[in-house]
């Protein structure tokens, strides 16, 4: 090449250069105004969500006693009472299996006198493969199934119809039979009912024993709380993809934060190695306001980080907790999570100070201006909710506004010397061990300062614990927090429980399971409550 065409060539890709540069700039335009739009639409997510979490939150509150008088018509009439459990799947279970021999269930109803529908199932062939001519029916067997409607229960009487062809050899002729969609074959189980009492057992706290006589005097129908225990733990086994995929869509949240809580659940009937454990756990994650709103209730026998959290291994973000040491090891186990504590648990033990506190004290105590401090944090962070301000907008807020009040803050713990034994001293305290990870929202707008969010999910499970203090056993415990996952998450994504555990039992063999999830975008509009 001659130096003409080398000066050519030159100027050609100096052109093409200046033509890209052009095209780069216009693109880093638009991708500004796009990452823009984006944060203003995950500003709107994270409004309706913290607005319907609040309705559902006063909702729980006012619905709270009406809850309480509603269960006390399951309630024997009478101030002696047995231990009442929160789940007895694994017990009932096994008692179902060992009882006498030859015994049939619901011997003693007459079904026929409550049937008001009868359905007759034939098999998909009408006329014969061999020869074409048509089957005829050659037997039926009768069995019946009771299905849910609101505000009561109705039984549908079903034939299967099995057909053969009257013309073929009858060596060789054979017998069609009708195939079963169900999800409980052979039972007088249906959708609809294992949705009615999956609600009245995990929604409304309703124990087997109480349900079963609830059925019974509805329906007059002895359905046995052993009955009760096997459907609901088939039904458990079934929604496992629902919970499972629940899990995987957590882990990989956008946000990069997982809300984590924990509290106590004793098991009434725990396995020999393990008879002198007096409580278990049931540990509760869900989602921030930006992602799809998720909460995960899972339960495990001890407090062993390395088992309860083994599904954490790999996650890569921030985790907002309390001060439980076990999530301190797990960060220490997996470098990529970081730790925010949470600031309201660190605010309530001065507020409590501050509470029982003489007026006149109140000028010369530094609980009072600890608490003064830690308010104006929170306190900027309700005027960036109230600006509506983008989470990069928020970012920007709160490292030019916070470090200084963090400043003042560590100084007021660190450089004072507070009465041995005192409260205050174990305030302060409380506030020195977790100081290290009390800052780390400042490296996000994702992530809040308080864990409000999951406290507000651990709620439900502890108002049906007060009622019902214990779990039957611990496979019955995993049972119910699976279930109460799925609820829980259908309920805060406004839908009607009874009626979304229907619609997924309905489609869980036809459809994939992500239009299924509580949160999916595609699900029929007739499940949501508004």
């Amino acid at each position: 090449m001659d130096l003409k065409e080398a000066l050519k060539e030159i100027k050609r890709l100096q052109d093409q250069n200046q033509r890209l540069a052009k095209k780069h700039h216009v693109l880093e335009k638009k991708h500004d105004v796009l990452a823009d739009e984006y944060e203003k639409t995950l500003r709107l997510l994270f409004e309706a969500n913290e607005k319907l979490n609040q309705l559902l939150k006063d909702k729980e509150n006012a619905v709270e006693k009406y809850t309480i008088e509603r269960v006390k018509k399951f309630m024997p009439q009478t101030e002696v009472m047995k231990p009442i459990i929160i789940n007895e799947v694994e017990t009932l279970v096994k008692a179902k299996k060992n009882r006498k021999a030859k015994s049939k269930n619901f011997r003693n109803f007459n079904f026929e006198r409550h049937v008001s529908e009868v359905r007759y199932e034939k098999p998909e062939e009408s006329v014969c493969p061999a020869c074409g001519n048509d089957l005829s029916i050659v037997s039926e067997k009768v069995r019946y199934v009771v299905e849910s409607i609101p505000a009561t229960l109705k039984v549908t009487k079903i034939i299967k119809q099995s057909c053969k062809c009257p013309a073929c050899n009858p060596k060789n002729n054979q017998i069609y039979y009708p195939l079963s969609t169900s999800l409980f074959p052979g039972s007088i189980m249906t959708h609809s009912f294992a949705a009615f009492i999956s609600y009245h057992k995990y929604e409304l706290g309703i124990p087997f024993e109480h349900l079963s006589r609830h059925i019974k005097e509805t329906l007059d129908i002895d359905m046995s709380k052993q009955n009760l225990a096997l459907y609901m733990a088939k039904l458990a086994t079934i929604l496992k993809p629902i919970y499972e995929r629940m899990k995987a869509d957590l882990l990989d949240n956008q946000a990069r934060v997982i809300h984590a809580d924990e509290t106590t659940l004793s098991i009434s009937k725990r396995p020999e190695a393990d008879l002198t454990r007096k409580k278990s756990y049931v540990y509760v994650y869900t989602s921030s306001y930006y992602d799809r709103q998720i909460a995960l209730y899972d339960f495990h026998e001890s407090r062993a980080i390395d088992r309860t959290a083994i599904w954490l291994k790999d996650y890569e973000g921030v985790i907002v907790c309390d001060d439980y040491a076990g999530y301190t090891k797990l960060r220490k186990d997996n470098p990529k999570i970081r730790l925010q504590r949470c600031f309201a648990h660190v605010r309530r033990r001065f507020a409590d100070i501050v509470k029982v506190l003489p007026e006149a004290n109140h000028s010369s105590s530094h609980a009072v201006k600890i608490l003064e401090v830690i308010g104006r944090l929170f306190h900027l962070e309700s005027v960036y909710k109230k600006a509506k301000l983008t989470v990069s907008e928020i970012l920007i807020r709160r490292n030019k506004e916070h470090p200084a009040i963090i400043k003042e803050l560590e100084k007021l713990l660190f450089s004072h010397a507070y009465k041995p034994g005192s409260a205050l001293e174990s305030a302060v305290n409380y506030a020195k061990k977790v100081w290290g990870d009390l800052s780390t929202y400042l490296s996000s707008g994702y992530i809040e300062i308080s864990n409000n969010v999951c406290e507000r999910a651990v709620k439900p499970f502890v108002i049906n614990r007060k009622a019902f203090m214990t779990s039957g056993s611990y496979d019955g415990a995993r049972y119910t927090t699976l279930m109460f996952s799925i609820i829980r998450t259908a309920r805060m994504n406004d839908l009607n429980v009874a009626k979304y555990l229907e619609y997924v039992l309905d489609h869980i063999q036809t459809k994939n399971i992500n239009e299924l999830l509580p949160y999916s975008t595609t699900l029929d509009k007739s499940l949501r409550n508004t």
